[in-house]
């Protein structure tokens, strides 16, 4: 089933194959083929771009096109077996960008195969009032006081 929906663009003259995209989309929609990185899949891009900023040469975009319809539960197939640090990662991700639709189906399907949530103990409402940083770097907080002696 195919719907309008925003989902990423690779201009296959910019790229270079180099592959640093790849890493950055845990639903694992992006593969090199024949030296150019491919979107393998629509059914794996959420379409939030968690790939573009890696990408040296300015070569994803997002467009809205007729594309097949994001599958949550599929993407957790390849989520799940890259191990609990990436599952943790993609709950956040999805958690940040308050697809809270999404979120619920990757949970379901954590629990369906008795699979620990990561996130347990952590609020997974996206309306609910963050209590700490999200994991991005900007956002943590360094308190550079002097710790004094007592005495």
């Amino acid at each position: 089933m195919a719907m309008k929906r925003k989902i990423i663009k690779i201009d296959r003259d910019k790229c270079n194959g180099c592959g640093l995209c790849i890493p950055n989309c845990p639903e694992g929609a992006l593969q090199v083929i024949d030296g150019k990185v491919r979107l393998v899949s629509d059914l794996y891009c959420d379409g939030l771009g968690a790939c573009i900023g890696y990408c040296p040469e300015s070569a994803i975009t997002i467009e809205e096109r007729e594309a097949q319809v994001y599958n949550e539960k599929k993407v957790m197939v390849n989520i799940v077996k890259q191990g609990k640090n990436v599952i943790k990662a993609h709950l956040k991700h999805l958690k940040e960008h308050n697809q809270q639709e999404y979120l619920e189906q990757a949970l379901d399907y954590l629990k369906e195969k008795g699979i620990e949530n990561p996130l347990s103990g952590i609020s997974t409402d996206s309306h609910s009032e963050q209590k700490g940083p999200a994991g991005c770097p900007g956002e943590q907080i360094i308190d550079f006081r002097e710790i004094k002696p007592q005495g």
